[in-house]
């Protein structure tokens, strides 16, 4: 298990994870990426967005806004084509789970650090980040190490699926 002193949460949002999404293919349930096309676009613009299935090469394009906001706990599956993220473990009695891996290194960050502190941004503090929308047993100490062992079959089933 790597534990670290100290994480410091810059603010992301789980949209800074959106341009890339790992996904279950509708065709196979194999590997598939929901890939961000316009991305200088705002947030809450409409965009193109194509998954594309790295094992059947299933592709489909879709144009549907951003992100909308519903809870961490259901974020498992992407906004724009409704298919189940492709990483997901069970862990502590809940789902573990991350949209690709950027989203993971920040996960594996966050757990393993023995300190969590954020930074103030450029308009005060804010409770938007992935860090304060956490869930619990995701954030305690006592569930460290399982969730450590949970990121780290994440990170194989990543592997697996590449």
């Amino acid at each position: 298990m790597k534990v670290t002193k100290r994480f410091v949460d810059k603010g992301e949002c789980l949209g800074s994870f959106g341009d890339e999404i790992i996904v279950t293919c509708p065709r196979c349930s194999g590997c598939a990426v929901i890939r961000q096309s316009d991305r200088e676009l705002p947030s809450g613009w409409f965009r193109l967005a194509r998954l594309v299935c790295r094992k059947c090469s299933y592709s489909q394009g879709l144009q549907k806004s951003h992100l909308q906001l519903i809870s961490y706990r259901h974020r498992r599956h992407d906004h724009c084509f409704d298919r189940p993220v492709w990483l997901q473990t069970p862990c502590c009695g809940e789902v573990l789970w991350a949209r690709n891996e950027a989203h993971l290194e920040f996960l594996e960050a966050y757990v393993g650090a023995q300190l969590r502190e954020r930074a103030r941004g450029e308009q005060g503090w804010s409770n938007h980040s992935v860090g304060s929308r956490m869930p619990l047993w995701m954030k305690s100490a006592k569930n460290r190490e399982e969730v450590m062992k949970g990121l780290g079959r994440l990170r194989v089933r990543l592997k697996a699926g590449a």
